[in-house]
């Protein structure tokens, strides 16, 4: 993490300025960077306004810009930016694709660029929206090394990089391993402070004296002490959706080179619990709910 601003930023266009983009948008103009939020939903344009950024409903009111940042929801959307941008020339522009789209969706948006002129780093993040907020998002990147030296001050403003491949969607592999256990970690950490409750346990103690011992994860130590407190009204740092969402493209790439996944499978039923429940759009400490109600 970089928090100085860039000596000479680069022209930046964020597709998609939700709970992640925005705040990535936000610090890469606080970096000396230009700045302009793409996105259809005029609220998110209003909030990227209010924010002091220029904002427009699709690329294609923008000119031919150094960067163009991607952190649209699905694969799907990531193809329609890639085929509404592709309807010119894109010489010049570097796509770093920060979505989470599966690792297929990825390398066609990447040939449609490349053979418009655009160069492609597939890059997704983790860290969720505090890692955006605090710049310490981790890169996943799969893209032409040169590429991602030269654009070193976008990436040193946001987090830091953490090399896979020079090959596109490699990086979105790589992303869909660390959901699976990120996947499986929060499900197993909600059912162990769900448990400490059953035994009749302070949750709250409990995690306490388990964070960072033997039985602990990054999910269980994080998540944890929101877990011990599941009627209270947390913030959203985290929407359960998005672990949801990536469980359907983590199982249906393990089905696709057949690779045997039964501790996903699992997790998924309680995720599938949480969306019967209501709680998709809530913090994911609350998938702990599933396991109490």
């Amino acid at each position: 993490m970089n928090d100085s601003p860039a000596a000479s930023g680069f022209s930046v266009a964020v597709v998609g300025f939700g709970a992640i983009g925005a705040p990535m948008a936000q610090r890469l103009a606080a970096h000396g960077h230009t700045v302009r939020a793409v996105d259809p939903n005029p609220d998110a344009r209003a909030r990227a306004a209010g924010a002091g950024l220029a904002a427009v409903a699709e690329l294609a009111a923008l000119p031919t810009t150094d960067v163009v940042l991607v952190l649209v929801a699905t694969g799907e959307q990531l193809l329609q930016t890639a085929k509404a941008a592709c309807e010119r020339r894109r010489d010049g522009e570097t796509w770093i694709i920060s979505s989470t789209t599966g690792p297929q969706a990825a390398r066609d948006a990447a040939a449609l660029l490349a053979e418009a002129g655009a160069v492609v780093i597939d890059a997704p993040v983790t860290g969720g929206v505090p890692g955006a907020e605090r710049g310490q998002l981790r890169f996943l990147t799969a893209g032409p090394d040169g590429a991602i030296d030269d654009k070193a001050a976008i990436f040193a403003a946001l987090g830091t990089v953490v090399r896979v491949s020079e090959r596109p969607g490699d990086g979105q592999s790589t992303k869909l391993v660390n959901q699976l256990c990120s996947s499986v970690h929060l499900a197993a950490a909600a059912e162990a402070v769900a448990l400490a409750s059953r035994l009749g346990l302070d949750p709250a103690k409990t995690v306490e004296v388990i964070s960072g011992g033997s039985g602990a994860s990054w999910f269980f130590d994080e998540r944890g002490p929101r877990m011990a407190r599941p009627d209270d009204q947390h913030d959203v740092l985290t929407r359960l959706a998005i672990l949801a969402k990536d469980n359907g493209l983590v199982e249906q790439e393990a089905e696709t080179c057949q690779a045997h996944v039964p501790l996903l499978k699992a997790a998924k039923s309680q995720y599938a619990r949480a969306a019967e429940l209501g709680l998709l759009e809530h913090d994911d400490s609350m998938l702990v709910r599933t396991y109490l109600s």
